[in-house]
């Protein structure tokens, strides 16, 4: 294999991740988009649950997009800022949505906490550059 033959299939295997990391994205997104509809279906469509159980079926379903479209910023931005909003987005879903002991609903406001202090005192200006 010459130099340059070498060098086309050194770039071509150095883009084929990030080519994947958008085509998984897209996917994604249009999940997104379909859970959108049925939730927007769901809410206007009274199934007949009891309020609470209904409430929280559509704040899980909506939790869920929220967090599927955080991570797809993720894939495409590739910035340590979106990496701890998907984990705040994921912790909180359970605080809102879950039924958990007293106990593991402070661990989960700890490491909520833990998350914004890291993002506050120890992120640099780089670490926000591709959100611009």
């Amino acid at each position: 294999m010459n130099n340059r033959a070498y060098e086309k299939f050194h770039k071509f295997i150095i883009k084929m991740p990030s080519f994947l990391e958008k085509v998984v994205a897209a996917i994604l997104l249009l999940g997104v988009v379909y859970s959108c509809v049925q939730l927007a279906l769901h809410v206007f469509t009274f199934q007949g649950l009891a309020f609470d159980a209904y409430v929280e079926d559509i704040l899980l379903t909506a939790f869920n997009a929220i967090i599927v479209i955080e991570f797809i910023r993720m894939l495409i931005k590739h910035s340590m800022n979106t990496i701890v909003e998907v984990l705040i987005f994921a912790i909180a879903r359970g605080l809102v949505v879950g039924h958990e002991a007293p106990l593991e609903t402070l661990i989960r406001i700890v490491c909520i906490g833990i998350l914004l202090v890291c993002r506050k005192f120890l992120f640099y200006e780089f670490d926000f550059q591709e959100e611009e």
